[in-house]
């Protein structure tokens, strides 16, 4: 057993302190010098707007969206830009119409569509052999019904809430 003082507690107490302090310190410094993220490119948020029908698409899931879709397209900044132009010259169709459209176009330019709309409203990015999961919780998807559902593995109610039958007001049935 090691026998404390009254000496050793106060210097030992005193060298935490010190040691927590250098490492807050440290921490701190470490945490600016990490960089911020890039400022998105306006026609990406304007396209994101178009496709979603946000006025407002979740700024954290945007950036990472976009960091996954630079590898993948090359010239991502050029092709927003023609695919921009392109919805905006046909603003009037919607469904199986722009489908038609978007599968009449260049390749790449049908792909970074299928992307955009994967990652907006699925979360993932990527061909189907090596799929990036980007979102879960905040996709585009669950943000259009969040009044009435939840995301498929958080629980809507208590620990065994299943075990009790509904109140008459919630039942569907």
């Amino acid at each position: 057993m090691i026998a404390l003082s009254r000496r050793r507690l106060v210097l030992g107490s005193a060298g935490l302190l010190m040691a927590g302090a250098v490492g807050q310190s440290l921490l701190g410094r470490v945490a600016f010098a990490l960089p911020q993220p890039a400022a998105m490119p306006e026609n990406f948020l304007a396209i994101s707007r178009l496709l979603t029908g946000i006025p407002l698409p979740d700024p954290g899931l945007a950036q990472r969206l976009h960091a996954a879709l630079r590898p993948l397209f090359p010239q991502l900044e050029h092709q927003i830009t023609l695919l921009g132009e392109l919805l905006a010259q046909h603003a009037d169709l919607r469904g199986e119409a722009l489908h038609a459209l978007i599968e009449r176009q260049p390749q790449r330019l049908a792909d970074l569509y299928e992307a955009l709309m994967s990652g907006w409203y699925l979360g993932v990015v990527g061909a189907p052999t090596k799929r990036i999961c980007i979102a879960f919780e905040n996709i585009v998807s669950y943000q259009l019904v969040r009044g009435s559902l939840t995301p498929p593995s958080y629980c809507p109610g208590e620990p065994d809430f299943w075990t009790q039958p509904p109140h008459k007001e919630n039942a569907h049935v």
